[in-house]
């Protein structure tokens, strides 16, 4: 699922841990999210890819038997595919991967994997 949340509400998720309600929108985005469960592990890997040179931010977090965290900004060249960050983590039962990101002169969107619950 991707959605886009309110103008400035990755700043304040980033810096209160807030829960922000999400809008959907079709846009497309900079950052992609692939997930893998397989024999009882996850395997995260957020990649980059734009039409042209842009900045991106995110906060990535990945919960199953623990919590993992990773929150970055880059600059992604034009047309060039970027890992920004790979995890591997045991799954657990109820396992939930959460990206909160933001794309240059873009509003933040949201991007959940798994059995994530709101709050």
């Amino acid at each position: 699922m991707t959605t886009a949340l309110p103008a400035g509400a990755l700043a304040l998720m980033l810096l209160s841990h807030a829960t922000v309600e999400p809008v959907m929108t079709d846009a497309p985005h900079a950052l992609t999210l692939d997930v893998e469960s397989r024999d009882g592990m996850l395997e995260v890997r957020l990649t980059g890819l734009s039409p042209h040179a842009q900045g991106v931010s995110y906060a990535l977090e990945v919960t199953g038997q623990s919590t993992s965290r990773h929150r970055g900004s880059t600059t992604l060249a034009a047309g060039t595919q970027a890992v920004l960050s790979t995890m591997r983590t045991p799954a657990g039962e109820n396992w939930c991967v959460k990206l909160v990101a933001e794309d240059e002169g873009g509003a933040p969107y949201e991007i959940t994997r798994g059995n994530c619950t709101a709050g």
